[in-house]
């Protein structure tokens, strides 16, 4: 691999990626897009084509602990024989191959921050495999190979690394199956630490204090009067109705509805309430519903999950779990 260690020919611009996580050198002439904090796109000319994508990844991984099991995760098709090159903690890889009728370079930039903490930049551009489009594409991958020797990594922990190591930490947690006033069975990592209620009605659950994140699981019944029977035979009409009612009164957005085969139902949304303390703040919350018709009652348990970070990518790592243990949970009456 070829690292250019020249100047650009013109002023330079500079994108920091994740907040300081890594930045990056540009020529002056570059169209830079944010598709999103992690993800750029970037053309070197008006034209539209072609476009170079560049993403940007945090994590933990302590398997990652020799040269050998790096360029193993670095490379996507093992019948390519790369050599990875490494400049102290920061490796390098890069490959060029032909996909049908366009060709493919790949860069890869591993950072290594001790003790098993990685951000993974790739930068990808695709061209035309004609004589025409090298004319175009030559110049291009010669500034590509400057703008990956301009890559320099923050030598210390940023809030995103801190971030992939939760994400890693949630991921990998040991599980306890819980089951709850013999109803709900649900399986939930062994640190998070469950709070009964005085008078057994619901449940806090903290999965960080210090952070001040938790969820709240509450248990009811709704017995099923003249009226509500009448819809008896029509489960889903029912449970319909009876959520449009208990949600009446509140702001939602993105909300799902999931029925199992065993009639089982699942309602989950966004909720958003102007905070008491501060008409200007927007609390959400996230708010599930699992549903289930008996004989003469309805079962439901609610979990309800603040969105109470700043930094949005936490409350997602912690969101994804939570759906999983939603999902998963078995209700046993």
């Amino acid at each position: 691999m070829i690292i250019k260690q020249n100047n650009f020919d013109e002023k330079k611009k500079k994108i920091e990626l994740l907040k300081s996580t890594a930045t990056l050198l540009f020529p002056e002439s570059c169209n830079i897009k944010f598709k999103d904090i992690n993800t750029l796109e970037v053309l070197f000319s008006k034209e539209k084509y072609p476009v170079l994508g560049i993403h940007i990844q945090c994590f933990d991984n302590p398997k990652l602990n020799t040269e050998n099991s790096i360029k193993e995760y670095l490379i996507d098709d093992d019948q390519l024989d790369l050599k990875l090159k490494r400049k102290k903690d920061t490796f390098y890889l890069n490959y060029e191959i032909k996909v049908d009728n366009e060709k493919l370079v790949v860069y890869k930039v591993l950072s290594f921050l001790k003790p098993r903490s990685f951000r993974l930049i790739r930068f990808a551009l695709t061209w035309p495999d004609s004589q025409e489009a090298k004319k175009i594409i030559d110049p291009i991958l010669e500034t590509l190979s400057i703008i990956v020797s301009s890559v320099k990594f923050n030598t210390l922990r940023t809030v995103y690394d801190e971030v992939a190591s939760l994400d890693y930490k949630i991921s990998s947690a040991r599980l306890i199956s819980y089951d709850f006033w013999k109803i709900i069975k649900l399986k939930m990592p062994s640190k998070w630490k469950v709070e009964l209620s005085k008078e057994d009605d619901f449940v806090n659950i903290c999965m960080d204090s210090k952070e001040n994140f938790y969820f709240l699981m509450e248990r009811f019944f709704i017995n099923l009067n003249k009226n509500l029977m009448s819809e008896k035979n029509n489960n889903d009409k029912l449970v319909e109705n009876l959520i449009k009612e208990i949600t009446k009164e509140v702001n939602i957005k993105n909300a799902k509805f999931k029925k199992s085969e065993d009639n089982n139902y699942l309602f989950y949304f966004i909720a958003t309430e102007k905070d008491p303390s501060d008409s200007d703040k927007i609390i959400s919350s996230k708010i599930w519903y699992r549903i289930k018709v008996l004989e003469e009652k309805i079962l439901i348990i609610s979990f309800v999950f603040e969105l109470a970070s700043n930094i949005e990518i936490k409350n997602q790592i912690y969101l994804e779990k939570l759906n999983q243990i939603i999902d998963s949970s078995e209700i046993i009456v």
